[in-house]
């Protein structure tokens, strides 16, 4: 288990770990084969987006799935209030399931699917892992990103990422390519802001 977590956030991710494992012999949430592979390839993966997010933030995670990263930030971040966006029934049956089991009230889950004329609220941080391409998640939350607020995108290959960033207008979009440390993986995390423009 990783160093720097209280004894609340080890108890908190084993028991998560434990609920993904036993839901996914049924219902095939991942592709995992046990414990340490979902802490080493999920958990680890999400806890450098702890450090990117502003205190007290409402976060829209995007294609939430098993949970990764927004129940992660959840856990570590009970201050921020997480929105699960997922378009899955079996799967938004697992993230309330795991909202009740670990009394994780700062979860609101929302079962729909995103669309460019969605309804949903502004958010200062918009998370998305194996979601979609950047700019298909610029375009379809392009309304739902507060003024000075960011993308945070986790991310694998460089030469991938920066296939997909060749294709973002850079007059409207900044980013950052930060690379994580990870010995067996490559890794990233993609910071995106909207460019405010000088009259505005």
């Amino acid at each position: 288990m990783h160093k720097n977590f209280s004894k609340t956030e080890k108890e908190k991710i084993e028991l998560y770990v434990q609920e993904a494992l036993a839901f996914n012999k049924k219902h095939n949430l991942f592709i995992r084969a046990n414990k340490d592979e979902v802490f080493e390839k999920d958990i680890l993966d999400c806890v450098p987006l702890v450090e990117k997010i502003e205190k007290e933030s409402k976060i829209l995670d995007l294609g939430s799935g098993g949970g990764f990263p927004g129940v992660v930030l959840a856990i570590l971040r009970p201050d921020c209030e997480v929105h699960l966006l997922e378009k899955s029934q079996k799967k938004c049956y697992f993230l309330n399931k795991i909202k009740d089991t670990l009394r994780l009230d700062n979860i609101k889950v929302l079962k729909q699917t995103i669309t460019k004329n969605n309804s949903l609220e502004e958010y200062p941080t918009i998370t998305a892992r194996a979601f979609s391409s950047t700019q298909n998640i610029l375009n379809l939350t392009e309304k739902n990103l507060k003024k000075n607020g960011k993308y945070l995108l986790l991310k694998g290959r460089i030469e991938k990422i920066e296939e997909e960033m060749a294709a973002i207008n850079t007059n409207n979009y900044k980013y950052e390519i930060i690379e994580l440390d990870n010995k067996k993986y490559e890794r990233h995390i993609v910071q995106i802001k909207v460019q405010i423009k000088k009259n505005e």
